[in-house]
């Protein structure tokens, strides 16, 4: 069940990527909501916030890098033992492969999510990028509530002590 909702998320994130590409194009934009939010197309060849993109070597970094994680990811997700968990490394897999997948197909990342707050332009992101940022987001919640949560979604922990208490983590 979890493969098929990472293959929904893919598709989805990769349809939005697919139609910003399409419909926008060309670094132009789209206002949808004047002052604060609009469309617009970018090809990011960096990480986050186009870090490494005047790098030659940037690319193949990123891509090496991504498919890694990707595979640890994967691995995780094979041992996780909660909801919770499965929800984190289901958002963090989907961003992870939406965002290699462009990386191969692109030599870039399509970034079209553009917000503005007052004075301050939100760096532009896409669908991928914020369900990563929403995974590791709910993972760090899901640690503070729980800091034995990591070490009883993905078995990689001790036990509880006798007389230590331990939270359940569903």
């Amino acid at each position: 069940m979890e493969m098929m909702i990472i293959m929904i998320l893919i598709l989805i994130d990769q349809w939005t990527k697919g139609l910003a590409e399409r419909l926008i194009g060309g670094g132009k934009a789209a206002t949808v909501i004047p002052g604060f939010f609009e469309l617009r197309y970018l090809a990011n060849k960096g990480a986050a916030w186009s870090i490494f993109s005047s790098q030659n070597w940037g690319l193949a970094f990123l891509v090496i890098l991504s498919s890694i994680v990707l595979f640890a990811l994967l691995w995780f997700l094979r041992k996780a033992g909660g909801m919770r968990a499965k929800m984190v490394l289901i958002l963090l897999i989907s961003g992870s492969a939406g965002n290699l997948i462009d990386r191969l197909r692109l030599g870039a990342v399509t970034d079209f999510l553009s917000f503005t707050f007052g004075s301050y332009a939100f760096p532009t992101f896409n669908l991928a990028d914020a369900m990563i940022t929403i995974g590791t987001g709910l993972l760090i919640i899901f640690v503070l509530l729980d800091r034995h949560f990591l070490s009883i979604q993905f078995g990689t922990g001790r036990a509880a002590h006798p007389g230590e208490k331990r939270e359940k983590s569903e």
